[in-house]
């Protein structure tokens, strides 16, 4: 009785948060006020996810082993962001408890138990507000370059439609017949409307996300080693895409980028992560502290668009480690689940979400928004269960 009255209660406090969620991306609209309802939104959801977190812990249920390694870098992370903030005194007191509350997040969502249940009204509100978007992009008489919406930039445009491309894709598997025919037609208006955007780096994903679950499919044997291929292969990005910009070969990618999309292929990003490298080996260990962006230790006045380059910067190799140490815990949760429709569903993004953040920073502070559905995402595969987990 006590579990099902739990069940309940989750169910009914999460539908808010879900909905507080799509709020919560006001921040990054055009309008004053609907970026003051964002923030507003962000800071509750913030509390709620919190208070949900305390209330599981004080319920005492049963300690679950396997998710100690989550735990230990949630403490990890803790004791960095307090020593940091300590010794730098770069932010106030307040941006570190937001910042503390979103790792509270991180523990609390991992935390959740989900079922097709949950899924299927999750997928439907994320379905609403696809439509929405999707009229307005009829209403702007389709428009077929860097369409943005309401919001600021097309670049978040399309990174919010790619987290919400993962419940409609998790519905299809979960939902009835006619939900399947309903999800499917609007994981078609979803991928149009991220064409219509023009984000070379949603695409991406997208296509790093495909690739992952054909491996999945006709490669098991190789996924294992995915995660730690892709953060090798991610480092390695940096320094190459700083090599290659006055190379022949960048040249000609140059050219093919620019006949494809209508944008270079370099957009300062090489000049800038360049800069960032050469400022970071001067605070090898333990970075520049809480709350510091490139533009404070670089002469432009940009930031870092790179997460790991930012987490260097704040926390140099400490923090790098942390932050490795979360992900290989997460991808290890996944390896053990690996027969769940679900969690193989959320490796696959998983891995699109880590190459993504080698292009833009929205995993911690620089953009809760989209970090809380990303993160979402990630650990939704972790506790979900079905009746049907082998595939």
């Amino acid at each position: 009785m006590k579990s099902s009255y739990s069940d309940r209660f989750e169910l009914m406090i999460l539908i808010p948060i879900f909905i507080l969620l799509m709020i919560n991306t006001f921040t990054r609209t055009q309008f004053d006020v609907l970026r003051d309802i964002g923030d507003m939104g962000i800071h509750i959801t913030l509390i709620l996810m919190f208070i949900l977190l305390v209330k599981g812990f004080v319920e005492k249920r049963s300690f679950d082993v396997k998710l100690s390694m989550i735990y230990f870098s949630a403490c990890l992370f803790l004791t960095m962001y307090s020593a940091s903030f300590y010794l730098s005194k770069n932010v106030d007191e307040l941006y570190v408890l937001k910042l503390m509350l979103f790792i509270s997040f991180i523990v609390s969502s991992v935390r959740m138990k989900w079922g097709p249940l949950h899924i299927r009204i999750l997928a439907h509100l994320v379905g609403a507000v696809t439509l929405i978007i999707f009229f307005h992009w009829i209403l702007l008489n389709f428009p077929g370059y860097r369409f943005k919406s309401i919001f600021s930039n097309p670049n978040y445009l399309a990174i919010l439609l790619y987290t919400l491309l993962y419940y409609k894709l998790l519905a299809t598997k979960y939902g009835n017949t006619l939900e399947r025919i309903y999800f499917g037609f609007l994981i078609i208006i979803n991928l149009i409307l991220i064409y219509n955007t023009n984000s070379r780096a949603v695409m991406l994903a997208i296509g790093v996300t495909v690739g992952v679950w054909i491996l999945f499919k006709f490669a098991e044997n190789v996924i294992p080693y995915i995660f730690r291929m892709v953060i090798i292969m991610n480092i390695a990005f940096i320094f190459t895409y700083i090599l290659m910009q006055n190379s022949n070969v960048g040249v000609i990618l140059n050219n093919l980028s620019l006949k494809l999309f209508g944008k270079s292929l370099y957009s300062g990003r090489s000049v800038l992560w360049d800069e960032i490298i050469q400022k970071i080996t001067d605070k090898p260990i333990f970075g520049y502290g809480i709350g510091t962006n490139a533009n404070d230790i670089t002469s432009i006045n940009l930031t870092a668009h790179n997460q790991y380059l930012q987490m260097l910067i704040e926390f140099g190799a400490i923090g790098f480690i942390i932050f490795f140490i979360l992900l290989n815990s997460i991808w290890k949760l996944y390896m053990k689940k690996r027969e769940n429709y679900a969690a193989r569903l959320s490796a696959s993004f998983f891995i699109g979400i880590l190459v993504y953040e080698n292009l833009e920073l929205t995993l911690f502070q620089n953009n809760y928004s989209i970090a809380m559905l990303q993160w979402l995402i990630i650990t939704m595969g972790i506790n979900f269960g079905s009746k049907d987990n082998k595939e």
